[in-house]
């Protein structure tokens, strides 16, 4: 059997879409390939084999999805744009690999809704173990992680380095040297990111706005501060799970800094949920939920089947009743045919 993790490699503009594929080639052979997760389908036919398909999914659906020899375990999955479950291919494929872990709760609405049974597993990258002994102390440097595209503003960056003592090292989660083909660029990025991640685990403290910075902090132990101009924001669920984030207001009116306190019992409780399942289904060859040998998992795949048919008739009612017509027709491609269609599978 071969073995393959994902990273993308069309835009290449987030280390954390590279973090993302490294946390899963933890969990496999040594010798596991990388492929690119915009071209899934050029992936070799000839072979049985096993891909780890965390992360966000994605900017071009004409490559998607895998050929049938792979065996995708769908977990930490987001969907960026609801359009890719428009294509009823690639909603068959999903229900032959369900339930599908998701990243979030937009994600998993999504697939619900479709019938295709989810459930919510986090993010992956909390599995991330330590490079080295973590420092943790006052003689290290402050790293403020953001990036070109929403970089922290300097007025909130000057008040933190007056309230925290010290001045800040800017490291950016743009990935160095994106250019030339596929497989150098990720043997570059992957080093780059195996050289931040020793660097967090050095650090007195890291500040960050990005989510792949977060998370493999809090996943090795490195002390972090999360900052962010909306706490609130959906796609930070995953963070706020097991740490509060300041937000900018918080922190210009501060007069005195509280970093936060990381939630041990539900980070231990989380790694060691998704560490098991890809763990377990790495050694059995496909993904453990679709055929379930544990109560836990057991239960936890009835339970994505039973609510796929709850949300999946409830979106039918919302919309036989006349709520949201027009974004149910955005997001799902609802009209009369496709209704009454959907209301005969359930029936």
């Amino acid at each position: 059997m071969k073995y393959y993790y994902q990273i993308e490699g069309k835009l290449r503009n987030n280390i954390g879409d590279v973090l993302q594929g490294m946390v899963a080639k933890a969990f496999l052979p040594a010798k596991a390939f990388v492929v690119d997760r915009e071209t899934l389908a050029d992936i070799d036919n000839n072979e049985q084999s096993l891909l780890i398909a965390n992360g966000w999914y994605m900017h071009s659906y004409d490559k998607f999805p895998p050929p049938s020899n792979v065996a995708p375990v769908y977990i930490s999955v987001h969907i960026a744009q609801s359009a890719l479950l428009l294509n009823k291919k690639v909603r068959e494929h999903f229900k032959n690999y369900a339930p599908i872990g998701c990243r979030d709760k937009k994600t998993l609405n999504l697939f619900l809704s479709w019938g295709i049974p989810a459930y919510y597993s986090g993010c992956l990258t909390i599995t991330t173990s330590s490079r080295q002994s973590v420092a943790n102390n006052a003689a290290g440097e402050i790293l403020l992680v953001d990036g070109v595209d929403h970089p922290i503003p300097e007025e909130v960056k000057n008040k933190l380095e007056i309230l925290l003592g010290k001045s800040f090292t800017r490291v950016t989660h743009d990935p160095p040297a994106p250019e030339g083909d596929f497989l150098n660029y990720a043997e570059r990025s992957e080093k780059h990111m195996e050289n931040l991640l020793k660097r967090y685990c050095n650090a007195a403290m890291v500040v960050t706005t990005k989510i792949h910075c977060a998370l493999p902090c809090l996943g090795m132990g490195a002390n972090v501060m999360v900052v962010h101009p909306n706490p609130a924001d959906p796609r930070l669920a995953t963070v706020r799970e097991f740490i509060n984030i300041t937000s900018y207001q918080e922190v210009l009116e501060a007069k005195k800094i509280n970093v936060p306190t990381v939630k041990q019992k539900k980070l231990l409780q989380r790694k060691k949920f998704l560490e098991n399942i890809v763990a377990i289904s790495v050694a059995k060859g496909e993904n453990i939920l679709i055929n379930p040998d544990s109560l836990q998992f057991k239960f936890l795949k009835l339970r994505s089947v039973l609510l796929a048919k709850v949300y999946k008739l409830a979106l039918l009612i919302i919309y036989r009743i006349g709520i949201s017509r027009q974004r149910l027709n955005q997001v799902y491609g609802f009209d009369h045919k496709v209704v009454t269609r959907l209301e005969k599978s359930i029936s």
